[in-house]
């Protein structure tokens, strides 16, 4: 049976551990967002400083906090702890520092005060700052380990459920966002994705006709050519190709003043369309892996047919090979719609590198060079190969 992690936090007693910075404190918060009559106990920061890290997450504070900073013992802790829960009477409890206690006062506070007495009724998170095994991981419900891959550009943080009583997780690691409103959990789908019949052109009549009328919806494609931005002119025609047909189109760039839509108005292409939409992000921001989640979400909440993301070899300067490879997963998992997605790259070389690592992702692969294209498709063993030219107002192919 699969779970939800949000059904890990209904009830029992659940513990969060990990490292600094891991997310921990974010995903306790987000769970206890979910309940009217929160309490929180915290050793660690103030209430005010609490406050203000869950308001830069868009996360309500919970409705009780008690900074036990100043608390003298373990015993004083226990009894200061159940005294208010008496008086508030909540609906979640949670007790972030379980290392400002001893072992021994961990393991009175964990087993006589909510094992036997609370827990049964009320949810209750602990948070525990590193990944060692205590008497409160064998004691919980539940034992969900955050890390994280820290980089120069930025980190990926994992969760991980070591532990559910009663219940069989699948997948049990999920990659962890935090986003505006908490943490948000990728997985990759268990089932083969399901191939639609739909296609979408290509803008190219002679390419449509040999991949059996367009590229499969919902595909991952890479198009690349050399350094001049030839890709990018001629996907720019696609992209008004597309909203041409009715489709809704996202195009994405990185360059303030694109030129490539100079060449396309040259050859009478109307780029007022409603359908097709322009939207300019630095290529600096792609350091932060969540960059990618929420490039997804802004796709879903619009509707996009085609997401078009050009001059992406800077991309790749930027954020790296590894991280590229990964926020791509990140992306696909976390789109709820059948959009195609094209990365455009203008250098050949940039491609070659990147194809090593990204290789295995892309569905279709469109390379320009020297007046020939070659075109891998998921289709054919063999590439497709077509010598091109501007005739008039439109790019002309020629199958070799």
């Amino acid at each position: 049976m699969e779970v939800v992690i949000e059904q890990i936090f209904e009830e029992g007693l659940t513990l969060i551990k990990g490292p600094p910075g891991s997310g921990k404190t974010a995903t306790a918060a987000w769970a206890a967002s979910r309940h009217k009559n929160s309490i929180w106990f915290t050793f660690y920061e103030s209430e005010s400083r609490l406050i203000r890290f869950l308001s830069s997450l868009a996360l309500e504070p919970p409705r009780h906090i008690f900074d036990m900073l100043s608390t003298g013992n373990r015993k004083e802790a226990v009894e200061v702890i159940l005294k208010k829960i008496q008086e508030v009477k909540p609906d979640f409890v949670v007790v972030d520092g379980l290392n400002a206690l001893t072992a021994e006062g961990e393991r009175e506070l964990v087993h006589n005060l909510f094992y036997h007495l609370l827990s049964s009724f009320v949810p209750v998170v602990l948070i525990r700052e590193g990944d060692e095994v205590t008497a409160t991981d064998y004691i919980a419900d539940n034992v969900l380990l955050l890390s994280y891959k820290p980089s120069e550009r930025g980190m990926v943080r994992y969760l991980t459920v070591l532990k559910s009583r009663g219940r069989s997780v699948e997948p049990n690691v999920f990659r962890m966002i935090l986003a505006k409103g908490g943490p948000r959990l990728i997985s990759a789908p268990r089932e083969a994705r399901k191939i639609p019949s739909q296609r979408l052109t290509t803008g190219a009549p002679e390419i449509d006709r040999e991949i059996n009328g367009g590229v499969i919806a919902g595909s991952y494609v890479v198009v690349a050519g050399p350094p001049d931005g030839l890709a990018s002119k001629l996907m720019v025609l696609t992209a008004a190709a597309l909203a041409g047909s009715g489709r809704k189109v996202l195009y994405h760039h990185h360059k303030q003043i694109p030129t490539f839509m100079k060449f396309a108005e040259s050859l009478g292409v109307d780029l007022s369309s409603k359908n097709l939409l322009w939207y300019y992000h630095p290529v600096e921001e792609h350091g932060d892996v969540t960059w990618w989640y929420r490039s997804a979400e802004m796709v879903n909440e619009m509707g996009v047919d085609a997401h078009f993301a050009d001059n992406y070899e800077q991309v790749l300067a930027v954020a790296g090979l590894e991280r590229v490879a990964e926020a791509a997963q990140i992306y696909q998992a976390s789109l709820r719609r059948e959009t195609t997605t094209v990365l455009v790259i203008n250098s050949l070389a940039v491609w070659r590198s990147a194809s090593r690592l990204l290789g295995s992702i892309p569905d279709y692969v469109f390379v320009f060079r020297r007046g020939l294209l070659t075109v891998y498709t998921p289709e054919r063993i063999e590439p497709l190969r077509f010598r091109y030219k501007l005739v008039g107002h439109r790019v002309v192919y020629e199958k070799i």
